[in-house]
Order: structure tokens, then sequence, then C-alpha cells
């Protein structure tokens, strides 16, 4: 029997890419204790307006800590002016009415740490693609799986794994003959960006998620899903 694993850290609104790759495994990991970096899209992502993408950042104390001890800084009110950029982008998609309260809610809540806030939203977002992989968070194994792509060998065996999917970015680092060692095969996502209908001119890819729900709606697991080889 195969099992399909993928692991990846929990992102803030994170791309296509990223559930493109969840909903092609059975299993996926969020590294929520990994190391924060700064520079990726653990605290930010882009939305689309009418001047080009724009980034919606998370304001954090504490950088040089794993992500699952990220504390929010609440001395600017992030949550208003983030929502309040996602309303004015948006309000006027096509599928605005049909998606905003969801995220709303999520949005009007007090999150101390940035972890939970990014997985709630990336459970949610699954919910509204229907993606129905099962998805675990590392830190609740109470496990230490050690690290670099040890760790992901270790992460994946434990699930019972046979088929790890990873992103080309980690060519790289990966050794495929540890994964090989394991009897686990290592397969590289093959991931080609949609075109889809999209608001303010010219087309622009590599946007958070939310810009393909909102304009798309229920349609858009479907165009996801027609990019896959």
């Amino acid at each position: 029997m195969f099992m399909k694993i993928a692991i990846h850290q929990p992102n803030y609104l994170p791309w296509i890419g990223f559930f493109d790759k969840l909903d092609q495994v059975d299993r996926f990991v969020l590294l929520d204790k990994a190391q924060f970096s700064k520079g990726n899209f653990i605290n930010r992502n882009k939305i689309k307006s009418p001047q080009g993408s724009l980034f919606l950042t998370v304001p954090i104390k504490n950088k040089l800590k794993p992500i699952n001890e990220l504390v929010i800084d609440h001395q600017k009110k992030w949550q208003v002016q983030h929502w309040k950029s996602i309303e004015a982008n948006y309000k006027k998609a096509p599928f605005w009415s049909l998606y905003h309260k969801g995220f709303e809610q999520i949005y009007l809540q007090k999150w101390d740490l940035l972890a939970p806030f990014n997985i709630t939203l990336i459970k949610h977002i699954c919910s509204l693609l229907s993606i129905s992989t099962d998805i675990f968070v590392e830190s609740d194994f109470g496990i230490d799986f050690g690290s670099n792509n040890t760790r992901n060998v270790n992460i994946v065996s434990h699930l019972g794994g046979t088929i790890y999917v990873s992103g080309t970015g980690a060519k790289a680092y990966n050794q495929p003959n540890e994964y090989t060692n394991n009897g686990i095969e290592l397969i590289y996502q093959d991931f080609k960006h949609p075109f889809y209908s999209q608001r303010y001119g010219d087309f622009e890819s590599n946007l958070s998620i939310i810009d393909l729900l909102f304009n798309c709606g229920p349609e858009s697991i479907n165009i996801i899903r027609m990019q896959r080889n």
C-alpha cells in the first residue's frame, strides 16, 4: 500500500503551490518546530491590488525562535489593517460573498502566537477547497525527529510513508540515498502555476491562495488539479 506524505512550514495565507502539494498526498505535516528564517513566507504573503502585488506582514516580536514560539506583536493593529486590505481589494471579486465571513471570523479573534493563526487559516482554506488530506502538526508528536534531511525521513517513516513528495527547492539539500535506505521513494512536486480570471489588469502569479478563491470560487480546486501531471 502506498502512503504519500509531504512536509512544509505553516506559512501565512500560503500560495497556490502549497495547496497543490497538500492536495496530492495522504498526509501533510506542518513543520512548526522549524527555525524562523527572515525573508520567507511564515509571517507574510501577497495579495493583488490595483497598484500590483501588496505584501501583508504579521509583525512578530522574537524572530530568532522556532515557528511555534513566534509571538505576534500587537502594538500595531495588524489584524484590522490586513482585513481592511483584503476587503478593499476583493470585496468586488465574484466570490467575495461566499467566503469572506469565514475569513473575517478568524481575523476577529485574538492570536498571541503566529503558528496557531497560520494553521487555522490553512485548515480553513483546505475546507473551502474540499481538500481531505490528513494534516499533522510536528510539535503535537512530542518527538525530536532530528534536523535537515534526517528530520524529514524520520517524520515520513513515523507516519508509515512510502513516498515523500518534496518541493523542487529542496533538491539542494535532499539526500536521496537516505530516503531509499529507509524504504521511501523521493519524488518532486511538478507544479505548474495556473492562469485564471483575475482582477486589476495583467495576470500576476505567486499570490496568496485567497486571490484564486475570491476570483474563482468552488472551481479553484479544479483549476489547481488541471495543471498537475
